[in-house]
């Protein structure tokens, strides 16, 4: 039997074309994904380091392997999930969920709560030029509660925004709108990072490097962790009973007084008198 811990799980959730696949392959040093994603073409995929094998899991729960570089064969009416065991430094720290947009049609509610329920974080893409919109707010108050304080919502496209203030703009109007809901909002042109990769001044520019650190941070701190199994039910503490107070006695001479009292003088302390310093 293994008893060694899991290692957490970080789904990539938003609405289509939010920019979930181009971060998947930022994050997995990957130029593409084996096939150009639509909104129905991919089930849920799950990548974890591994050999660089690929299956898909079916609707009945058997696998059924796929190529590494072609999945157009997993069809998601047919395919729960596919599972990609690859090669990369990431993986080492965490397994990666990619999941389809929150609109594609095939993500039935079955999919949404089947995933959530086995994942530590998320990291919720939104696009700048139509950041947190109503529909996005309204499936993630859905989300158990844990989650909101481990989660990142990543203002995704904002190469795209015209200038320095609109982008500003809507950093801000998305942190005052969801930033109770996450643990941090962070924004970051996705493009531009995968085209340099490779040069820590243009991560650092393009919010890459920033996402990097909030990953480290969270591990280490382990607010993605798996979530500790429940604790035992323990009965509780027996109350405990107060001594019955002892009944009066009467003395010699006839007086009821409590057994505690002593009536000889032995070992009796004299009282002070006034006066004595």
């Amino acid at each position: 039997m293994n008893d060694a811990p899991r290692k957490p799980r970080i789904a990539l959730m938003g609405e289509f074309s939010a920019g979930k696949s181009t971060l998947a392959n930022l994050l997995l040093e990957q130029d593409s994904s084996p096939v150009q994603v639509t909104a129905t073409q991919l089930p849920p995929v799950w990548y974890s380091l591994g050999p660089g094998t690929v299956e898909r899991e079916l609707a009945d729960g058997s696998t059924a392997p796929l190529p590494l570089d072609d999945w157009s064969a997993a069809d998601p009416a047919s395919t729960a999930m596919i599972r990609a065991r690859i090669e990369a430094d990431l993986l080492y720290a965490f397994d990666l969920v990619d999941m389809p947009g929150t609109c594609d049609p095939c993500m039935t509610s079955d999919v949404w709560s089947n995933v959530l329920a086995q994942v530590d974080m998320v990291i919720w893409c939104t696009p700048a030029n139509q950041a947190w919109r109503q529909s996005e707010a309204a499936l993630w108050e859905q989300v158990r509660p844990e989650l909101w304080t481990r989660s990142l919502l990543l203002v995704t496209r904002m190469d795209k925004m015209q200038s320095a203030p609109d982008r500003r703009r809507v950093l801000a109007r998305v942190r005052l709108e969801a930033g109770e809901m996450f643990r941090d909002v962070l924004p970051i042109a996705l493009t531009g990072a995968i085209a340099g990769r490779d040069d820590a001044d243009v991560l650092e520019q393009t919010g890459a490097a920033a996402l990097v650190r909030f990953l480290e941070t969270a591990l280490d701190e382990g607010a993605c962790a798996p979530p500790l199994p429940p604790a035992p039910v323990c009965e509780p503490a027996p109350v405990p009973v107060a001594a019955p107070v002892p009944e009066p006695v009467p003395d010699a001479a006839g007086r009821v007084v409590p057994r505690r009292i002593q009536r000889s003088g032995e070992g009796r302390r004299e009282r002070p008198q006034a006066g004595v310093g």
